[in-house]
C-alpha cells in the first residue's frame, strides 16, 4: 500500500467508492435470507405514521430522522401503516419481502459516511494507506454489516456518533466558527438517529477538550456555547415539526425512589400542564431515562437478568469482535503508542465503553456498534509503520476480510473462534436471536414435507404471512408428538410467553438447526 498517493488523485476515491458498493452489495444479498427482526416493524410503522400524518405517536423513545428515512422507500412503494393491525397485514409475500427490502435499503443512507469519515479521520492520524485501511477493516466488520442490512437504527446511530466525534475532536484541536457549527449540526443529526447519541457524545466531547492543546476557554466562549446549542436546538424542534405542546404520560414507570422516578417528578413539577417545545423529543429522553431505570430482562453467560452486568459489553466485544480486529488493536497500542492525536480515538472507545457498561439495558453488541470505527481508528496506525509491524497489519486485515466473508449472510450471528458453536451459551438476543429465521424455517418445512409443526418464536414475524404451514403454538410444559421448532432465546428462557420453562429441551437432540437462532426437533 503506498503512502504517497499524490500522483495517483483517482486512486482514494476510487477505492472508497468500491468498499461503499461492495459494502451495500455484501447488505443486500441478506435481504431476503431475513424476515423482518424483532425491532424493524416498530420502527418502520413509526417512520410511516409520520410521513402519513406529521404526528409521532407510535413510540417516542426513539427520535423521528432515521425512522423516516427507512420508511420513505417503502411508503413510495404503497406500504401504510394503521394503528388498528399490524404492518403488512393482509399484503401478499411479495409485497411484503419487496417493502421490507426497500425498508432496509434507507438504512444504506449512512454507509458512505461511515467509511468515507473513517477514512479521512485516520488519513490525518497518519496517511492516505492508513485511512484505506482504517476503512477497509470497518467495510468489513461483521457487526456493522448485520445492522446496516436491516431497517433498524443502530448503524445510523453510530455513524451519527463517528462523525459527531470527528468534528468534536477538530474542534479540539483547532478552535473556531467552522469546526463548533459542524459540530453542533453533527451533533443535533446523531441526537435525531438515536437518544443514546446524548448519553455517549457529551462525555467524549468532554474528554476531548480535556486533553486538548487548545485552551479551554476559548474552546466553550459563550459565544461558541450559545451558537452550539442554539444549532441542536433548532435542528431537534425542526424534526419534530415545531410541535408544541403537553408533556404526555411515561410509556415506563421508573423503580420506586429511582433516577428516573425522581426525575419524572421534577419535570412534572417543573412543566405542570404547559405547553413546551417539542414535547415528543422530551418524552422520548424521559422514557429512555425511565426505561434504563426499569431495566430490561438480558441474558450473559447462562444467566437472565433484568438490569444488566457491568461487564456485559466487555465480554460481547471479547466475543463478537473478530480475533484479527482485536489483534490489530492491542498492538497498535503496543507499538505505536499513544503519543499525539492517536490518543483520540482510544479516548473515544473507552469512554463509549465506559457509558455503556453504566447501562441497565444490555440487549446487544449493536448499543455499543460505533466502537467498531474507533477500532478500526486505533489499528490505522500500523499500516503507516514500516517493516514487520505493516506485514502483520496486511495480514490480520487480509484475516479479519476473511472471517467476514466466511460470515455471510449470517452477521447478526456472528462469534469468532473462542465461542463458535456453542454462542447460546454466552449470548442471546440481537447477538445471536432476534427472529430472523423464521423465512429459513418455512423453506426447511416446505422443502420436508411437513404439515404441521408447534413453534415458541423469539420475534414478532407473522408465521402465517411468512406462509408457514400448520403453524400450533407449543404448548407449555407439554412434550407434544410431532415437530417442534423453538428459538434459542426461549430455550434459556429470555422473553418466554407465560413465563413456562423449555429447558427440557436442552436434553434432547435437534433435528435441525434453522440459521443460527432456531432449533427443530421431532418426537415421535
Amino acid at each position: 500500500m503506498p503512502n504517497n498517493f499524490t500522483d495517483r488523485p483517482f486512486l482514494v476515491p476510487a477505492a472508497l467508492a468500491v468498499l461503499v458498493l461492495l459494502f451495500g452489495f455484501r447488505c443486500s444479498r441478506t435481504w431476503r435470507v431475513f424476515n423482518d427482526t424483532a425491532d424493524e416493524a416498530v420502527h418502520i410503522e413509526a417512520g410511516l405514521e409520520f410521513l402519513q400524518t406529521r404526528h409521532y405517536t407510535r413510540e417516542a423513545q426513539h427520535p423521528p430522522l432515521a425512522r423516516v428515512i427507512l420508511a420513505i422507500p417503502p411508503y413510495k412503494a404503497g406500504l401504510r401503516y394503521s394503528p388498528h393491525w399490524p404492518l403488512w397485514t393482509g399484503s401478499t409475500p411479495e409485497f411484503y419481502w419487496r417493502t421490507l427490502s426497500l425498508a432496509r435499503l434507507g438504512n444504506l443512507l449512512w454507509v458512505p459516511f461511515l467509511i468515507v469519515y473513517v477514512y479521512q479521520w485516520a488519513r490525518r492520524l497518519h496517511s492516505p494507506a492508513a485511512g484505506l485501511a482504517a476503512a477497509a477493516l470497518a467495510s468489513f466488520s461483521p457487526n456493522l454489516l448485520a445492522h446496516a442490512s436491516l431497517a433498524t437504527l443502530d448503524f445510523g446511530a453510530a455513524t451519527g456518533i463517528l462523525v459527531a466525534s470527528y468534528y468534536f475532536w477538530r474542534w479540539s484541536e483547532e478552535p473556531g466558527w467552522a469546526n463548533c457549527l459542524l459540530a453542533a449540526f453533527a451533533f443535533g443529526v446523531a441526537i435525531l438517529i438515536k437518544f443514546s447519541a446524548l448519553m455517549m457524545l457529551p462525555p467524549i466531547a468532554a474528554v476531548f477538550f480535556l486533553t486538548s492543546r487548545s485552551r479551554l476557554s476559548s474552546l466553550l466562549s459563550p459565544l461558541f456555547s450559545f451558537s452550539f446549542v442554539a444549532v441542536v436546538a433548532l435542528l431537534v424542534w425542526t424534526a419534530y415539526l415545531f410541535e408544541v405542546g403537553r408533556l404526555s404520560t411515561p410509556q415506563f414507570q421508573p423503580a420506586q425512589g429511582s433516577f428516573g422516578q425522581d426525575l419524572e417528578h421534577r419535570v412534572a413539577g417543573l412543566v405542570g400542564d404547559h405547553d413546551i417545545p417539542a414535547p415528543r423529543f422530551w418524552r422520548g429522553v424521559l422514557d429512555v431515562i425511565g426505561h434504563n431505570a426499569h431495566g430490561h430482562q438480558t441474558y450473559l453467560l447462562g444467566k437472565l437478568g433484568q438490569y444488566g452486568w457491568w461487564y456485559y459489553f466487555p465480554v460481547a466485544l471479547a466475543l463478537k469482535s473478530t480475533l484479527p480486529m482485536l489483534a490489530l488493536v492491542s498492538l497498535s497500542l503496543v507499538a505505536c503508542g499513544l503519543r499525539g492525536q492517536r490518543r483520540y480515538p482510544l479516548m473515544a472507545a473507552a469512554t463509549l465503553l465506559v457509558v455503556c457498561m453504566a447501562s441497565n439495558i444490555n440487549l446487544g453488541v449493536r448499543h455499543i456498534l460505533a466502537i467498531y470505527a474507533f477500532f478500526a481508528l486505533l489499528a490505522s496506525g500500523l499500516f503507516a509503520a514500516t517493516g514487520w509491524l505493516r506485514i502483520v497489519a496486511l495480514a490480520l486485515l487480509l484475516w479479519h476480510a476473511g472471517e467476514s466473508v466466511a460470515a455471510h449472510p449470517d452477521y447478526l450471528a456472528y462469534f469468532n473462534e473462542t465461542v463458535r458453536g456453542r454462542e447460546d451459551q454466552f449470548l442471546l438476543d440481537s447477538n445471536l436471536d432476534w427472529g430472523q429465521d423464521l423465512e429459513r424455517l418455512r423453506r426447511y418445512v416446505v422443502e420436508h414435507n411437513v404439515t404441521s409443526v408447534y413453534l415458541s418464536y423469539f420475534g414478532r414475524a407473522d408465521p402465517a404471512r411468512l406462509g408457514i404451514p400448520g403453524i400450533q403454538p407449543l404448548p407449555p410444559g407439554l412434550r407434544p408428538k410431532g415437530w417442534v421448532a423453538v428459538s434459542k432465546a426461549h430455550i434459556a428462557g429470555l422473553a418466554l410467553p407465560n413465563g413456562h420453562g423449555l429447558t427440557w429441551l436442552k436434553a434432547c437432540t435437534p433435528t435441525a438447526r434453522i440459521g443460527k437462532s432456531i432449533l427443530v426437533y421431532y418426537f415421535p
